[in-house]
């Protein structure tokens, strides 16, 4: 056992000071390094939801694409692109313009209920 003396002795009370402020600096350091990880990973997984789903969009858009060129691949499909983006038209056919009818104009009363009134009871 150590004497009372031992215990405070400057030198000794010194090292277990420093002893505590290393041990309190590595555990600032450990903890930092665990922060700095956690970090990179929240980082990781957001970035990692926006590539899944840029890759979910790309492979709606292939899928468009195959779709596209199969279309595309056939003379039905061929001749109903080109008469979409030039209006082309087959030899002999025509245009064909459709106007809609003009809008009726509202009927507007030309007398009032009192001159109805007069009317209705004039005899009287």
């Amino acid at each position: 056992m150590a004497t009372s003396g031992q215990r405070r002795d400057p030198a000794r009370l010194f090292l277990r000071r420093l002893g505590l402020l290393v041990l309190t600096g590595l555990v600032f350091v450990a903890a930092s390094g665990v922060w700095n990880v956690y970090q990179k990973e929240r980082e990781s997984a957001a970035l990692r939801a926006q590539v899944e789903s840029e890759y979910a969009e790309l492979r709606e858009r292939e899928t468009q694409l195959k779709k596209d060129i199969a279309r595309l691949s056939t003379d039905r499909g061929m001749e109903e692109a080109l008469r979409k983006q030039y209006a082309l038209a087959e030899e002999g056919e025509g245009l064909i313009i459709i106007v809609e009818p003009p809008a009726a104009e509202p009927v507007h009363a030309t007398s009032s209920v009192r001159e109805w009134f007069e009317n209705v009871f004039n005899w009287w």
